[in-house]
């Protein structure tokens, strides 16, 4: 069934859009304040939002702001009677899928749900059915997946460590599904995306009547994850107050909802993550040292993309099969997009190599992708880029010449290298020059006597 809620204060806008979008395989949530609207958001999973502009006494863009942070499964529609150009931009601006003015033909807000949730389901299924097989040829990438394949039977807890965008919840996925737990769930929480007031109902869950707008109980992360695996990441932003309860869950292996005194029995493996140096923060009291140790069983650092560059083509070709489906067909890139993406320091690690690539699929108009549809901020390698792989050229020509010298025994690689890269360069002087010696050799920084006696030399057609 596909969940829809429409939050509007106008009731018989309520009743047009439940009467005329409700079906056998959709049905139709009504609220007309932002806290019961809350009540159904918390309470079950809403696929299409759809919100008035102007409730009362409350603004509904600012609902939608806040709602997809929190419900980032949700996809939200804008309906106003204000459908002036500023109100229809910052809709689009803060993530809304679409805006409808009213009044509005509801088969069409109807149909436009169904393709919201028709190319959810497809993305969803293309991602699932692309399975990446981690291929490597990093050595220090290596060593991770020794240390994974060494630890993912066991149920000891493992932190990894690394920069923001290097793939921590990868390697914690794939951890999870080598380890014996692999058939039950693995909840991923992202500790720094939940707002403070709501980290704790968000993972140890709540009874009704725990705290206003708790209509009815609610499981945590926690309890989701039972038998399973829960990833916790950005652990270093965590509060001191809620490392406490955190601990005493390893140590006691049990929990209490909000509002409830009943024990909770948990069989959960932890997994944690930062971008930061806990061992530091200990020192400075900002992070509990006895949940560190507990937490830090194995440490698994994961290199930044600078350090394993070797891997950016797998990666490379990898994104382009997940994001061929926007354009429908199969994506290449140039040769040279690939030299700059290989030069290129990426601090923002693969995860912006994987935004770069979806743009660059996005700015297309071909199926290649060509230096003019990165981003800008990568317009300005490509002359760096191509003086360096002009070097890179003539240092394996160079090997190339060596290896034959040693082979045949000639011994003559440099008047060899020499004739080979003096040729085209006084071939082009004299295209530039239009065959002016005295010019070409000005040019070349040679009297115009050597450069007769080098095009007879080696045998240049002068004319």
């Amino acid at each position: 069934m596909i969940n829809v809620l429409v939050v509007d204060d106008e009731e018989n806008i309520l009743w047009l859009l439940k009467e005329g979008i409700s079906s056998n395989t959709v049905n139709v949530f009504t609220a007309n304040s932002s806290d019961s609207a809350i009540a159904y958001l918390n309470r079950q999973q809403i696929d299409v939002c759809i919100v008035d502009i102007f409730l009362e006494d409350e603004n509904g863009l600012n609902l939608i702001d806040e709602w997809r942070k929190r419900y980032p499964d949700t996809d939200f529609i804008v309906i106003t009677a204000q459908n002036t150009s500023s109100n229809i931009i910052e809709a689009m601006s803060i993530g809304a899928i679409d805006f409808f003015p009213k009044p509005f033909n509801v088969e069409e807000v109807k149909l436009r749900i169904l393709d919201i949730v028709s190319k959810k389901e497809k993305k969803i299924h293309s991602q699932d059915n692309l399975i990446y097989d981690y291929q490597t040829l990093s050595r220090k990438m290596l060593e991770v997946y020794k240390v994974v394949g060494k630890v993912a039977r066991t149920n000891i807890n493992v932190l990894i460590t690394g920069e923001t965008g290097t793939g921590k919840e990868i390697i914690a996925n794939m951890i999870h599904n080598k380890s014996n737990r692999k058939d039950k769930p693995f909840i991923a929480v992202n500790v720094a995306s939940i707002p403070h007031d709501l980290i704790e109902s968000e993972l140890f869950g709540y009874v009704k009547g725990a705290f206003t707008g708790a209509v009815s109980d609610k499981s945590g992360k926690f309890e989701e994850a039972n038998g399973g695996t829960i990833f916790l990441d950005e652990i270093g932003e965590m509060e001191l107050g809620l490392q406490a309860k955190i601990l005493r869950i390893l140590q006691d292996r049990e929990l209490f909802r909000l509002g409830s005194n009943k024990k909770i029995k948990l069989n959960v493996r932890i997994i944690a993550a930062t971008n930061k140096d806990l061992e530091q923060m200990v020192k400075e009291g900002a992070f509990r040292e006895d949940l560190f140790y507990r937490l830090n069983v194995v440490d698994i650092k994961l290199p930044p993309l600078r350090e394993r560059r070797e891997d950016i083509p797998i990666l490379v070709e990898y994104f382009l099969k997940k994001y061929a489906h926007i354009k429908g067909v199969e994506i290449s890139i140039s040769d040279l997009v690939m030299d700059i993406l290989k030069k290129y320091n990426w601090p923002g690690n693969v995860r912006e190599l994987e935004n770069v690539i979806q743009y660059s699929i996005v700015q297309s108009s071909q199926d290649t992708i060509t230096v003019y549809d990165l981003p800008e901020r990568f317009q300005n390698l490509e002359c760096n880029v191509n003086e360096d792989s002009l070097k890179d050229k003539l240092y394996n020509l160079s090997l190339q010449l060596i290896d034959s010298a040693n082979v045949s025994g000639s011994f003559d690689a440099y008047n060899d290298y020499m004739k080979i890269v003096e040729v085209p360069l006084i071939i082009a002087a004299l295209y530039k020059t239009n065959g002016n010696k005295s010019h070409a050799a000005k040019i070349l920084g040679i009297n115009r006597n050597t450069l007769r006696s080098k095009i007879k030399e080696l045998g240049i057609d002068d004319e």
